[in-house]
């Protein structure tokens, strides 16, 4: 398998801890997006989009970082991704939706505006106004996390794709100051995600090499 993927990518980190976390062998294809390999033709062939992260295995090519996800999950089922009932699948799908769809959006802007490193890898100064949007919505989506936390260690009976999801665009919030005093079960989830040597490997890859 080849991974391509780019500095300070929270999609590239969110689907490279995955890949860690399985211990699946594959070779990392690194993309300068800055100077915008991610546009070169060959790379667009392999995803039109011309965003990072993408999978190549063998004759197969995949965009959308939980999918690739999903896809590594399903093919290789020892890894533990997901669970093996379809009704703890679905629950497993559902906090990739949210993420995607609510809480990565709302953490976006904020972190463009708290986090300096990100804000001198990408040459921007972030939007406070779009930030307080952000910190808003954030404020409604961070209480949903906290209240099933406050029940178990991870967002289902065992860890999963569903943690996995939310740790890049975190992370990226941690670093820049965020404060999450008022949602202790989630500082604690988020601590135990960190811990773990497969976002640690991630973290020498993608966010601490720039």
């Amino acid at each position: 398998m080849e991974f391509f993927y780019g500095h300070f990518s929270g999609n590239s980190a969110r689907s490279l801890f995955a890949l860690y976390e399985a211990g699946l062998p594959f070779t990392l294809r690194f993309l300068d997006t800055r100077n915008g390999q991610n546009r070169a033709p060959d790379y667009l062939a392999v995803n039109p989009m011309g965003k990072i992260p993408a999978l190549v295995d063998g004759a197969f090519q995949l965009w959308e970082s939980n999918a690739i996800n999903w896809y590594l999950a399903e093919k290789y089922r020892a890894t533990g991704l997901l669970p093996a009932t379809i009704e703890a699948r679905a629950a497993v799908q559902r906090w990739l939706f949210f993420q995607a769809a609510h809480v990565t959006p709302a953490c976006v802007p904020v972190f463009r505006v708290i986090n300096r490193r990100v804000q001198e890898f990408w040459r921007l100064t972030g939007d406070p106004h779009a930030a307080e949007s952000g910190r808003k919505e954030l404020a409604r989506w961070l209480p949903v996390l906290e209240s099933v936390l406050l029940q178990k260690e991870w967002l289902e009976d065992t860890f999963s794709l569903g943690d996995i999801a939310f740790a890049p665009h975190f992370w990226l919030l941690m670093e820049g100051g965020f404060d999450f005093t008022s949602y202790p079960s989630v500082r604690a989830w988020l601590n135990r995600t960190f811990a773990r040597p497969a976002w640690q490997k991630t973290v020498e890859v993608v966010f601490a090499t720039v």
